[in-house]
């Protein structure tokens, strides 16, 4: 389908030209298009197999088209890759994310994009020449040691570099993201947030694998996305968008866990313990709960076919030895999967034809995931392999914001009736009437999703404050390494510089729709051309519930 008449400004048409150029007298310019009436952005969709489909590993990619007088994407275009798109329930969740991924990228959220970004009063954050243009290299070495052809730099106030853990890394500096990580890992000395390392070209397009794992802006399709106020904070610094920070949901990964999650490696390679047990894994038998707690768990821990650069080794007697992912800098990732989703009641194990329920589970929307050695004892005559180590059950916070007490129900198949205990602390264990072993309790703070102070810090007056604490190293012991990735996503831009281009991986495979249809899709609400300026501040709302975007201008 082809873009209408009515999307463009006046185009100048030549059809004698030679390779001196074209004269006026021999051009016709067409007449300017209507425009969009009452929009801010408009995405042109299609699904079509091209060759960045090729792959098999790419989801969707997306780029922009057009910008405003203040650099605001107003135009875009996003591809859905026809054999990774599904129409099954189960997958929609995963469709949707995908779809809000690259709806991002559109939107400006693109290495292209970083040095482009204003300030709250509408000026440039990087400065600019005479002819409004920022830093621009045509040839030379990016920071991380690529070289380049063409290259646009951001100003040190949006994006530092620095070497941490053998390599460069990039952050973003901007006030509202350098914000949000200080508060959320903790750390008053984090300068920012960073980006992705692994990513082609000089920057990356998405925030860094290994400490935003479920981000739904990182590089990789996670189990399950969290739309976080982190990329609200890029949007909010970014001069173009006013957020709603309360539509943000919590991101539990990294969350309050210090200076040293977010600064060190995710595994030592001295002694080959994770720096926090319930996020990486150094053993392939490690069977635990999903970080948010949604899903039971297994350590994303391979052997690799060649040797992963040394900066990334965290088992020096075996260099081939780590995470499958690669953008989570081979660190092993303690990872949720299908069949241990707390919330799909079907995943419920009964022993044989009988209706025993071995562990005292329960499978249901609002049950968690927690470490666990019970056994019913009507079960103990039956042999379990691989030996379970943790379990869903249902869950429900009693108490107030200074006191919080989980109820933990457990059904005995044995007596056909039920029996709850009350969690106070955190790895507690307790023992259950009706089992042999015990029940860890779990964290208050993930099970109740206690408010996150993280979305106060996108107002204003906050942004400079800095109400974090250092806590040093955090929390070390036994636990997971590397990050799995068996597939990636990449992020170019042309050597024109004039559109930004960003694609979407995923590890596992959809079923295929066969779909190759394109279409048009608007965000309402406002007035978009092709050559108009139109608004420097628009308002973007991610209703998470509904799963859609809504852009309006600010008057």
């Amino acid at each position: 389908m082809p873009i209408p008449d009515d999307h463009f400004a006046p185009v100048r048409y030549c059809d004698k030209c030679t390779s001196n150029g074209c004269t006026n007298d021999e051009c016709t310019i067409s007449p300017a298009g209507t425009g969009v009436p009452n929009s801010d952005f408009m995405i042109y969709v299609r699904a079509e197999s091209t060759a960045n489909c090729e792959s098999g590993s790419t989801l969707a990619y997306a780029s922009t088209c057009q910008q405003d007088q203040y650099d605001r994407p107003t135009f875009g275009t996003v591809n859905f890759c026809p054999l990774q798109i599904s129409t099954a329930a189960s997958a929609f969740e995963r469709q949707v994310s995908t779809a809000l991924h690259e709806f991002t990228h559109a939107l400006g959220f693109s290495a292209r994009f970083f040095p482009l970004m204003r300030d709250e009063d509408g000026n440039p954050r990087t400065p600019r020449d005479e002819q409004g243009n920022p830093p621009t290299f045509s040839v030379g070495t990016c920071p991380n040691g690529k070289e380049i052809d063409y290259y646009v730099e951001p100003a040190d106030t949006t994006i530092t570099y620095s070497t941490e853990r053998g390599h460069v890394v990039a952050k973003m500096v901007t006030p509202r993201v350098r914000a949000f990580v200080q508060d959320h890992f903790n750390c008053s000395r984090l300068d920012g947030a960073e980006v992705e390392s692994q990513d082609g070209g000089c920057l990356g397009s998405h925030w860094e694998e290994r400490l935003f794992e479920p981000e739904y802006m990182t590089p990789v399709d996670s189990y399950r996305n969290v739309f976080s106020a982190l990329t609200l904070a890029f949007f909010a610094d970014s001069g173009w968008y006013r957020v709603n920070a309360s539509m943000s949901e919590i991101m539990h990964f990294g969350r309050k866990k210090g200076c040293g999650f977010a600064t060190k490696k995710c595994v030592n390679p001295s002694t080959q313990v994770p720096i926090a047990a319930d996020h990486f894994c150094s053993s392939s038998d490690f069977r635990g709960c999903s970080v948010d707690a949604m899903s039971r768990s297994i350590c994303s821990l391979s052997t690799k076919e060649q040797t992963i650069p040394e900066e990334y080794q965290y088992f020096p007697n075996d260099p081939k030895k780590g995470g499958v992912n690669m953008f989570a800098d081979f660190c092993p990732l303690n990872v949720g999967y299908a069949n241990g989703d707390c919330t799909i009641s079907t995943n419920l194990l009964k022993l044989g034809d009988t209706s025993i329920n071995a562990f005292g589970e329960t499978y249901c929307p609002t049950c968690r995931c927690t470490a666990t050695s019970l056994r019913s004892v009507d079960s103990t005559s039956w042999g379990i392999s691989p030996a379970r180590q943790s379990g869903c059950y249902a869950m429900r916070c009693v108490g107030d914001s200074t006191s919080t007490v989980v109820e933990l129900t457990f059904p005995r198949s044995n007596s056909s009736d039920t029996v709850s205990v009350n969690c106070t602390k955190k790895e507690e264990t307790l023992s259950v009437p009706g089992f042999t072993g015990t029940i860890t309790c779990p964290d208050p703070l993930v099970v109740c999703e206690v408010d996150d102070p993280s979305r106060i810090l996108l107002t204003e007056e906050l942004v400079n404050s800095d109400s974090s604490t250092d806590t040093g190293d955090g929390s070390v012991s036994v636990g997971s390494d590397d990050y799995p990735d068996d597939s990636g996503d990449t992020s170019t831009t042309n050597s024109s510089g004039k559109s930004a281009s960003a694609s979407y991986s995923s590890s596992s495979n959809s079923s295929s729709s066969g779909l190759s249809t394109g279409g048009i899709a608007t965000i309402n609400t406002g007035t978009t051309t092709s050559g108009a300026d139109g608004e420097r501040l628009a308002s973007l709302w991610i209703v998470l519930s509904a799963a859609w975007l809504v852009l309006a201008n600010v008057e």
